[in-house]
């Protein structure tokens, strides 16, 4: 009995020292994730985290637009680029996109994302705008965070299967995992520009009506010299 009780402990050690393995491998992940996060809470202006995922973004565009210049495949190309671009445009503009070369369609996909920007800030207003796009930020990091967990969870509890291949379950679940999460950032990435691509503020007639009469007051005060 105290043999077969110890051999049992031990193979629970075992297990439980497994299982410590796979959690550091998630926990490395989650450290990457939250320092993300956190820097984006800390921060009052993130435009330029903006502009380097815009930027990244915009190479896979070009890479997209390269590869239809070379197959003419229509189909796949709208495909692809309409991964990232949304419905910001029809199919007519990107096709004509397509044709385009590097340095015109750089600039034309940049301009876009700019004067998208620009009419946010014109309605809602710099801070404003920042806040929105910190919350949208953290919204998608917290959403794509979760459904990788659920990934992760999965591969873990299938991976054990590799050992019948000569295979070692915690090597092939690091490989696994960190293909995961390389995808996992690409995401992100690319979530993030594509909501701002087709991101619309529009301001209800209640606020115009508000604002308008507002206005009309204090022009009668003479605190608003033109209408």
């Amino acid at each position: 009995m105290e043999r077969a009780q110890k051999k049992v402990e031990t193979r629970n050690f075992d297990i439980r020292k497994t299982l410590i393995k796979f959690d550091d491998v998630m926990n490395d992940q989650r450290q990457v994730i939250f320092s993300q996060r956190l820097k984006i809470l800390k921060e009052n202006n993130i435009n330029e985290i903006l502009r380097d995922f815009f930027d990244e973004v915009l190479i896979n565009l070009n890479n997209t637009r390269i590869d239809y210049q070379k197959s003419h495949d229509e189909k796949n190309f709208l495909t692809e680029i309409k991964a990232i671009t949304g419905n910001a445009f029809n199919d007519s503009q990107l096709l004509e996109c397509g044709k385009l070369k590097e340095t015109e369609f750089k600039e034309k996909m940049r301009d876009y994302y700019l004067n998208k920007k620009k009419s946010r800030v014109e309605i809602l207003g710099e801070d404003q705008n920042n806040s929105l796009e910190k919350k949208i930020f953290l919204q998608i990091i917290d959403f794509s965070w979760r459904s990788h967990l659920q990934y992760l969870e999965q591969l873990r509890q299938v991976i054990g299967l590799r050992q019948y291949g000569q295979k070692d379950p915690l090597s092939e679940f690091k490989k696994e995992a960190f293909v995961l999460f390389e995808g996992l950032l690409a995401k992100i990435k690319n979530d993030l520009i594509k909501f701002l691509f087709n991101l619309n503020i529009v301001i209800s007639n209640e606020e115009n009506e508000q604002k308008i009469t507002s206005e009309k007051k204090l022009n009668k005060k003479g605190k608003i010299k033109r209408w």
